[in-house]
């Protein structure tokens, strides 16, 4: 099992490809009603299936993750991004993708 380095909330940790965004918040102890926001590049992802390995979506190719509570006031750019409460409101597939703002293409 491959192991990388990421970094969750500002921490740079080892990360199994095998793990999930449950195994994530479970063994940093996150609340259960934060949502998992993974960045890759200029994308950012809102992942919803929490039991599904991070390595079969475009998450698990994420540098930086980061956990998100309803509310919760923006602790940065992207954690601001207004696409993220319409994933979190309505989430159609197991993960949410769209463009980091503010980026031009």
């Amino acid at each position: 099992m491959e192991t990388r380095w990421v970094t969750v909330d500002g921490v740079n940790l080892p990360l199994p490809e095998t793990c999930t965004a449950d195994e994530i918040r479970s063994a940093l102890h996150k609340p259960d009603d934060a949502a998992l926001i993974a960045v890759t590049g200029d994308l950012v992802s809102v992942v919803h299936e929490e039991e599904r390995p991070l390595a079969e979506m475009v998450a698990g190719c994420a540098d930086a993750y980061y956990f998100k509570r309803p509310s919760e006031a923006a602790r940065n750019d992207v954690l601001a991004a207004p696409e993220i409460e319409t994933a979190l409101t309505d989430p159609t597939t197991d993960e949410t993708t769209f463009r980091l703002p503010g980026i031009d293409h």
